[in-house]
């Protein structure tokens, strides 16, 4: 099987080593954490709705974001082969 057909039966699953969690990453979700802790506890009910709202837009965007960072990277590298094929 090559790498495309690996790609739509489900085998590669590339977003996985996006998530590449070094040190420095790694510091700054536990301080995310503790921000967001420190944050909550100061919150009404309607302001937790609130920020868990906004936290879930902020999200969807990432996931959109991620998603054409992926598709970008993908179209130059093909188009990179698909120069070095033609010259």
């Amino acid at each position: 099987m090559n790498t495309l057909e690996d790609l739509y039966y489900g085998n590669l699953f590339p977003q996985e080593k996006c998530a590449r969690l070094d040190d420095e990453v790694k510091e700054l979700l536990k301080l995310l954490n503790r921000n967001e802790e420190k944050l909550t506890v100061t919150l009404t009910e309607s302001q937790k709705e609130t920020f868990e709202k906004y936290k879930d837009c902020n999200r969807e965007i990432s996931e959109i974001c991620e998603r054409e960072i992926f598709l970008n990277g993908f179209r130059l590298g093909a188009g990179i082969i698909i120069d070095v094929v033609n010259n």
